[in-house]
């Protein structure tokens, strides 16, 4: 969608931890269409799941304390799987989890789930999104558009469907 040049996708086994961590500080946005997972007890221990490699050193979970270890450069980081948006509430932290990581880490904006969301679903949410950004939409319209678009579906008119992303942060 953004060009072989301007962008890179990493599917399966090419999807590790270490070539998150060594090549995240080149774009300007990040999209993980992984599984999320909410630690309620430990924040902190939140992750995304990616590919495991060789390496004894990366395990493939990438936790929310690792990402705020990183030095991001990305505008933006979309979290397209379940409950990346959860946590739990510091005292003048806000929610603390994956969200807060990645703001810590320098990314201003994230785009991230409340709650399990369906696969075929999310797909066109996150295609219509990247769409309208592309077509020069601000982050929070172009997340308005896209679920407008999946209402005006039969398919996926419930709410479930689209009103589980939220845009955080920087909306412009």
């Amino acid at each position: 969608m953004y060009g072989a040049k301007a962008s890179k996708v990493y599917v399966g086994a090419e999807a590790r931890e270490e070539v998150l961590k060594a090549e995240s500080s080149n774009y300007r946005i990040l999209q993980l269409a992984t599984h999320g997972i909410l630690n309620n007890a430990s924040p902190m221990y939140s992750h995304v799941v990616l590919a495991q490699s060789d390496n004894a050193k990366e395990d493939g979970l990438l936790e929310a304390w690792e990402i705020m270890q990183m030095d991001l450069q990305a505008d933006l980081v979309v979290l397209s799987a379940c409950e990346t948006a959860r946590g739990r509430i510091g005292a003048g932290e806000g929610v603390i989890g994956l969200t807060w990581a990645l703001f810590v880490a320098g990314c201003p904006t994230t785009v991230v789930s409340q709650w399990k969301v369906e696969s075929s679903s999310t797909t066109e949410l996150m295609l219509a999104f990247h769409h309208n950004l592309k077509t020069g939409a601000t982050k929070g319209e172009a997340m308005r558009q896209a679920a407008l678009k999946l209402m005006a579906n039969n398919k996926y008119d419930h709410p479930f469907y689209w009103a589980g992303f939220i845009v955080v942060g920087d909306g412009n």
